[in-house]
C-alpha cells in the first residue's frame, strides 16, 4: 500500500535557471506518492515552458499560472489546488535529497497526530549546487513555540512537512508579508501543535552573494510584524523572549551579510545582536573558520543523488552555541 499523498508546492517567479533541477529533486524522491503543484507567479522568462515540458513527462507535475502576487499568495494557491493530507513546500531554487519526504513521512507518523510539522537540516549551496556549509543543526522537538519565536530552527521554507489540517487551521501563509511568511506560519502551527525533527541534512538551500544583503531591511521589518502577531496572540509570553528573538534575528542578518561579503554592515548587526561578553564567544570561532585550511573535498548536490554529508562545515556564525534554549 502506498503511503498518504504528499502535496509538494513550488512557487516560482523567473526561475528558469533553477526550477527544472528543483522539480526533478522532488520528482526523484524515494517516496512515490507525490503530487507536485507548481504555481508560476507571473514569470517573464522561460520558466513556464520549462515546467510545461516537465509536466508532459510526469503526470504528477501540474502547472498553475497567475499574475504576480508574491510568494505567500503563490504558496496559498498551490495549497488550494492540492489534495494531499501532507504539504511539503519547496522553493524554486532549492533542492531535496531523494530520501527527504520518505524520512519525514515516517517521522510524522511516528510522532502522532499532535505533531503539526516535521523539519530537517539543510546545507547551503551556491548557484551551481556546490555545497558551501550547513545551517545550524537544531534538535528541537515537542511543544516549542517559545523556542521557535526565539530562533527559526526550521532554517528555511523548504524544510518542513506540514499536516494540511494544521496549515488550514492557521490560515495558510500571510500574503501581506514580503518576507518571513514561512516562519510566521510555523509559529502559528507551533502555538497549537508539537513539532518533530529528522536530524539529517536533506535540503539544499540555495543562496547567492548579494541577493540577501539587499533584503535585510525588509526582512527586519517583516520580523517585527511577525513578532507583533505572536505578542498579540500569546500575550502571556515573557517580554525577555521577544528581546532574545530580536537579538537572534540580528545575529542571523549579521551572518547573512558576512557571507555576502558586506563585512561593515555585518559588524553593525553583530553588535546589535549581543552584548560584548557574547561577542567574545563568537569572534574566535569566526577567525578559526576564516584561517583554517580547507580539508574537505568540494561536492555538489544533484537532483536524485543522495548527498554525501561527511565533513560538511558548520555555519560561519554558530547560532546554536549562543542561543538560550
Amino acid at each position: 500500500m502506498p503511503g498518504p499523498l504528499v502535496s509538494v508546492i513550488v512557487p516560482v517567479y523567473n526561475g528558469e535557471t533553477t526550477v527544472a533541477d528543483t522539480i526533478e529533486s522532488a520528482a526523484r524522491q524515494t517516496y512515490p506518492n507525490l503530487e507536485i503543484v507548481v504555481v508560476d507567479d507571473g514569470s517573464t522568462d522561460d520558466t513556464v515552458a520549462l515546467v510545461q515540458s516537465l509536466a508532459a513527462q510526469d503526470p504528477r507535475i501540474r502547472l498553475i499560472r497567475q499574475a504576480n502576487g508574491r510568494v505567500g499568495r503563490a504558496r496559498n494557491r498551490a495549497i488550494a489546488e492540492s489534495t494531499g493530507p501532507f504539504i511539503a513546500p519547496l522553493d524554486a531554487d532549492d533542492l531535496w535529497d531523494p530520501a527527504k519526504i520518505e524520512r519525514q513521512v515516517r517521522r510524522i507518523q511516528e510522532a502522532g497526530e499532535r505533531t503539526g510539522f516535521v523539519y530537517c537540516w539543510s546545507v547551503r549551496i551556491d548557484g551551481s549546487g556546490l555545497v558551501l556549509d550547513c545551517l545550524p543543526r537544531w534538535r528541537v522537538e515537542g511543544d516549542r513555540l517559545p523556542t521557535l519565536l526565539q530562533v527559526n530552527f526550521l532554517g528555511n521554507a523548504s524544510t518542513p512537512l506540514f499536516r494540511r489540517r494544521c496549515v488550514e487551521e492557521a490560515g495558510g501563509y500571510d500574503e501581506s508579508l514580503r518576507s518571513c511568511e514561512d516562519w510566521d506560519l510555523a509559529l502559528k502551527i507551533a502555538a497549537r501543535h508539537a513539532v518533530a525533527v529528522v536530524p539529517e541534512l536533506l535540503v539544499g538551500y540555495r543562496r547567492s552573494p548579494g541577493a540577501m544583503s539587499s533584503d535585510v531591511g525588509e526582512m527586519w521589518r517583516a520580523r517585527t510584524l511577525v513578532a507583533a502577531g505572536v505578542r498579540q496572540r500569546q500575550p502571556e509570553l515573557p517580554r525577555a523572549l521577544f528581546r532574545q528573538s530580536e537579538q537572534q534575528f540580528a545575529l542571523y542578518l549579521a551572518g547573512t551579510l558576512f557571507w555576502s561579503g558586506d563585512y561593515a554592515r555585518a559588524l553593525l548587526w553583530l553588535l546589535r545582536a549581543f552584548p560584548s561578553r557574547r561577542l567574545w564567544q563568537i569572534v574566535p570561532y569566526i577567525l578559526r573558520r576564516l584561517l583554517a585550511p580547507k580539508t574537505v573535498q568540494p561536492r555538489r548536490m544533484l537532483p536524485g543523488v543522495p548527498l554525501d554529508t561527511t565533513g560538511i562545515e558548520g555555519p560561519m556564525i554558530p547560532d546554536e552555541r549562543l542561543i538560550d534554549r
